[in-house]
């Protein structure tokens, strides 16, 4: 049984997309609006399922 990798985007790339800060990324990952996983020993990235919702829902960074 073999499963597909997860799509992800770094935090900085993420921050570019969204036109948000970087604070504002792990913010939104606090508030289990991102979902940030372990890509490496001393990496980590934002969901691209994740980050394609959220531009989808039209929220903005405070998610208002």
């Amino acid at each position: 049984m073999t499963t597909e990798p997860v799509r992800t985007y770094r935090v900085n790339r993420a921050s570019e997309l969204l036109d948000v800060s970087r604070a504002t990324i792990y913010r939104l990952v606090r508030a289990k609006k991102l979902v940030l996983v372990k890509v490496g020993e001393r990496a980590s990235g934002i969901t691209a399922d994740s980050l394609e919702r959220h531009i989808a829902s039209g929220m903005t960074e405070n998610g208002r």
